[in-house]
């Protein structure tokens, strides 16, 4: 069998990674990655869940001494100005486990050298001239959104810049309330690319103007913008077409709120993984993929519902965006009822993998309700 993955970015690059590695034992599996060396790997500072880190260390021989990659520690989220109960509160992650923050040009040359994958540089023009019996399309954000459904969110754009503070002591991403909506800061290794633009400022461009944005930006943040972009928030309506399946931005984009897009790629990538070697046995997983994505829109609306200390008009927008979702009502129901101690070993000390919703626990909803409720 033959798989081949066109694109090198966050989506295709693990892809590839992850079928290289675990299918080294599979005979006759043959995976190659071909991606045009002429389109710049993204440099916007990305901050992970926990899974990544593990591939990572297991398939690459990533470690934090050598850290080949500049990343830097990432031990939870600290929000500041959500709601309207506490100025600060810290959603941590387990203490025995780590996420990271890093640069995914510096990803990208990492997993291309590791090894257990043909790397081949060609700029793909038409998916049917190539010969594989599987195909991941992660050439990026789609020109065309005729085949994709939008996703509900409030924000859709945002403002990068290079912070000029120290970071090297915050060991955590924050995500900060605005007058136009919020800022993410990921503390990127000072020498790694991603450190221009660690700073995101994102607003909806129907709130705020630019001007308007960059303004209270640059009142609030000491920061040098380096550039502004427009984004939407969108689902393929068909992930998996015949031989060809979808990862990366060409799946999916949904602002970065909760660092859930790698975590999701890896997700979908171990569906596709059971899906191809059932060889006909299991069916399309397009439906499971899907479900996980209008989770994760619907955990991050649910947190714009509280509001934030500003009363703007992006508030009232955003806290007019209604979810609806019965099975993510029962763990808001269930984590409402419990403190987090109760939660912590329903989430993650119990002899069974913890019930998740999309990638969160209990946990997670009560972290939440204790900082904004």
């Amino acid at each position: 069998m033959k798989i081949v993955v066109v694109g090198a970015g966050n989506g295709g690059s693990f892809t590839a990674l992850f079928f290289g590695w675990h299918g080294r034992k599979v005979e006759g599996l043959e995976v190659e990655l071909i991606y045009d060396p002429s389109v710049e790997p993204e440099r916007v500072g990305q901050a992970t869940l926990l899974d990544p880190p593990k591939l990572l260390w297991a398939a690459t021989g990533f470690n934090w001494y050598e850290n080949n990659i500049h990343a830097t520690f990432k031990s939870g989220i600290l929000y500041e100005g959500w709601g309207k109960k506490k100025d600060k509160f810290f959603h941590d992650f387990p203490a025995d486990s780590i996420a990271m923050h890093y640069c995914p040009w510096e990803m990208q040359k990492s997993i291309l050298e590791s090894g257990h994958f043909k790397v081949t540089e060609s700029d793909v023009l038409d998916l049917d001239d190539i010969d594989a019996d599987y195909i991941f399309d992660c050439r990026g954000k789609p020109k065309d959104f005729s085949e994709y459904d939008m996703l509900k969110n409030p924000t859709n754009s945002a403002i990068l810049a290079k912070p000029n503070w120290d970071l090297t002591r915050t060991h955590w991403s924050s995500h900060i309330a605005t007058p136009d909506g919020w800022t993410f800061v990921i503390p990127t290794h000072i020498d790694s690319p991603s450190h221009d633009y660690c700073v995101g400022y994102c607003y909806n461009k129907d709130c705020s103007t630019d001007e308007e944005a960059e303004k209270n930006m640059l009142s609030m943040f000491d920061v040098e913008i380096k550039k502004k972009v427009r984004y939407t928030n969108y689902v393929a309506k068909k992930p998996i077409d015949g031989r060809v399946i979808l990862n990366g931005n060409r799946l999916f984009f949904l602002e970065p709120m909760e660092s859930s897009s790698t975590n999701t790629y890896i997700d979908w990538i171990k569906m596709c993984w059971n899906y191809i070697f059932s060889y006909g046995k299991k069916p399309d997983p397009s439906y499971m993929i899907r479900g996980i994505i209008d989770q994760i829109q619907n955990f991050v609306l649910w947190h714009y519902q509280y509001g934030s200390k500003y009363d703007t008009k992006f508030w009232d927008y955003a806290q007019s965006l209604e979810w609806e979702d019965d099975h993510m009502q029962t763990y808001i129901d269930y984590a409402r009822k419990y403190n987090l101690q109760y939660t912590i070993p329903e989430s993650y000390g119990g002899m069974t993998k913890p019930a998740l919703f999309a990638q969160w626990p209990a946990y997670s909803f009560r972290c939440w309700m204790d900082g904004v409720e």
